[in-house]
Order: C-alpha cells, then structure tokens, then sequence
C-alpha cells in the first residue's frame, strides 16, 4: 500500500508567482523597473499623440469627424485579444481612456482651444464686489430671499420683485447690477427652475450664501398659542413644520401664501386674532408681530443656498468654487469620462446631481460643483477637455460661498 501524500499550502511567496534562486525580489529592484517600464509607457503615448495630430490634419482637410466609433470598436477588441488572459478585463477601460485623449488632442489641434476655454480665459479674475449694489430678489421685506441679499451685501439698494423670471429680467436690462435667488435646500433639494433660468437667461453666479432657515410662529400682540385656527405660510414651509402644526388643535388648518413675508404681512393686515404665520423673526420686527414660538421647523438642520447672479461674469478674488450644467451622450460610459478626467486633473467636486431632460425619455442631465476656478492650471484643463466629451457644456460662473 503506497504512502499516503499531502500537498502543502502554498507560501505567501509562491501565491505571487515563482520566486527567483535568490529568493523574493527586492522591492527596489520591480520599483527600478516599473519607473523604465513608465518611461517607454510616456515615450510611445507621446509618439501615438503626434500620430494622431497626423489623423487630425487629415481628418481637418477631408472633413472626416473626429470620432469614428466603428475604428475605435475595432480597436479596444484587437487590443483586448492581444492581452493574456488575465489582463483582458483591463484593456476596454485603458485604450478607451487613451482614444478619448487622442480625441482631445485631435479636437485641440483642429479646432484649437474650445469656446469654453476661450471664453473663460477672457473672464476678469481678483474683481472685488460693489459694497451697497442695486439688487433685485422676490418676495417682500422679511422674505428669506431679502434675509440672503443682505447677507451678501449688507447695504444693498434691494428692489422687490413678484417672480424669479422678473429678478432675471431686472439683472438683464441692467435696471439692477445684481439678482439673489435660491438654488438649493437641504430638505426640498434643488430649485430646478432657478437652474433653467441660469442657462437660458445666459446669467452667472458671481458670489453664493447658505442661510439657515429658522421658522417661527408669529401672530398680533396678545395673541396666544392656543388661540390660534389658521397658520400662513409658503407651502414648501407649511411642509416643514408639518409635525409642529399636526400638534396644535385639530381645529388648526394651514393656508399657503407666496411666500413666508407675505404670509407675515398678512397676518398683520387681518382683523382677525386667531390667525399666524410662519415665517422668520425679521418679519416680526418688521411687521410688528410676536414670535409664539420659536423654531419650529422638523427637521433642524434646515439651510438654503442662495446664489447672487450678474449678466456678466466675473471671479472675485476668494472664488474657489464653480459650476456646470451638463448634458452628455446617451450611452455607456458617458458621466464615467467626465469624471474620471475631473479626478485625473486633481479637481474636488462637491456637488453632483441629475436630473431628467425635458421630452427626452430616461435621459439626464447633470448639475456639477468643482473646487476650483478659471486661472487655475486644473481648471484651464478642464474647461478645454470636459465641452468634447458633452453634448452641452454650461458654465454658470465662478465664486465664493458664505454661510450665516
């Protein structure tokens, strides 16, 4: 009867591949080959690039597009059977990184620098805004849209407006140097609206302010609590508070106003003394109300970003953020291009979300955030390599954000 034989397991050196006579090799000596490996890794990218401005000047002299997504298929499949088998699942992603390079370059050399990197090399960079600007917002005084502009400016001439669109018509016509509007709250999400007018109006922001948003129950002096059977206020407000209202009495019931300050404004204006608002403490003073309560929104951490928009743009000398309006191809990979070259340039990005495109089924566009502003080296990349890879490509300017 033969012996009986076991296999050992095998050694943390084996399990990485066959180690040489001398034993395992020095961590220098693959570091030594890695950097001559990288060195012939750059040499022959830079010669494929010039090839490829070749491609480019034929291409610009027949009128051919840069893209041809037949080629490029052909391409990453006979690049992908050339590799052992266990690198395969790597070379789709490497060689399509590669021929969107060569496309960026192929643009670059045939069209030169993109309108956006042209346009944004013109803008005028350490501009310091006016103290005491004409400024349009909506609503009324004690709106938190007035709250916000005299955070931005503590003695802005404020001008009164019924609607976001009059705002943005305000700023156009130059009747007003500068526009505040809402963009985004940490419950409600974004103000979708707000970014249309963004991009169609052809306005910028230029500085931003996330404020706080406290609500308080307000009503006529004398007025108690429990005296209390109606409760105006805007509804996304309303919404907020929804708990606090639920536990007043079952008699109680809200009425929506346009805005929080009309809704103040109101209250004060009425006969009646069982009626309140909910609104912010500047509507009390200003309207000669009493504060019943204190915060009384659900959720505490309850902000608003506003933004301060112009006809014109321009970077202040703190600006350290920017924004974008994107619209990408329908297909595979699209958003992966975009921000796989935002973090191959270095650039943090604070802020991405989607949203679906009118009349355009399942397709999106997206709303990016990115720490960095024009006259930085990353952001003179970005703004010359992103506008390819989009179907659109809207900057909607550079600033500095604030909080109160």
């Amino acid at each position: 009867m033969s012996e009986a034989r076991t296999t050992p397991a095998p050694s943390a050196a084996s399990a990485c591949g066959k180690a040489p006579a001398g034993g395992i090799v020095e961590l220098s000596e693959s570091r030594a080959k890695i950097d001559a490996i990288d060195r012939e890794i750059v040499r022959l990218f830079e010669e494929r690039m010039r090839v490829s401005h070749d491609v480019a000047c034929y291409k610009r002299a027949t009128g051919k597009p840069v893209l041809d997504p037949v080629r490029e298929a052909q391409k990453i499949a006979a690049a992908t059977s050339l590799a052992d088998d266990d690198f395969k699942q790597f070379i789709p992603p490497l060689f399509g990184l590669i021929m969107e390079m060569s496309r960026t370059y192929q643009h670059h050399s045939i069209d030169g620098p993109t309108s956006l990197s042209d346009f944004v090399a013109r803008i005028p960079k350490g501009a310091t805004l006016p103290e005491s600007p004409k400024v349009a917002c909506q609503g009324v005084a004690g709106a938190y849209s007035h709250i916000a502009s005299k955070a931005l400016f503590s003695q802005a001439k404020i001008e009164f407006v019924s609607t976001w669109p009059e705002v943005c018509d305000l700023v156009e016509q130059e009747e007003v140097e500068f526009g505040v509007l809402p963009l985004e709250n940490s419950t409600a999400g974004t103000v979708d609206r707000v970014y249309d007018l963004l991009s169609t109006r052809g306005l910028y922001i230029v500085k931003a302010v996330t404020l706080r948003i406290d609500h308080n129950i307000l009503a006529k002096p004398g007025c108690l609590l429990e005296d209390v059977r109606e409760v105006f206020s805007h509804e996304q407000a309303l919404r907020q508070c929804d708990e606090f209202i639920s536990s007043l009495s079952s008699e109680v019931h809200a009425t929506v106003c346009k805005n929080t300050a009309l809704a103040a404004q109101a209250v004060a204006a009425s006969e009646r003394f069982d009626v309140a608002a909910i609104s912010s403490k500047e509507c009390a003073e200003i309207y000669g109300l009493s504060v019943l309560r204190e915060s009384v929104q659900d959720e505490r951490n309850n902000f608003t970003r506003f933004v301060c928009v112009s006809n014109r743009p321009f970077v202040s000398s703190d600006a350290d953020r920017s924004s974008f309006l994107l619209v990408l191809p329908h297909e595979p990979g699209s958003l992966y291009r975009v921000l796989s070259r935002i973090a191959a340039l270095g650039v943090n990005m604070v802020k991405l979300e989607s949203r679906p495109i009118p009349g355009r089924e399942f397709e999106f566009m997206f709303y990016v955030d990115v720490e960095s502003v024009p006259g930085d080296a990353a952001f003179d990349q970005l703004a010359m390599q992103i506008p390819p890879l989009c179907d659109q490509c809207c900057y909607l300017g550079s600033y500095a954000e604030i909080s109160r």
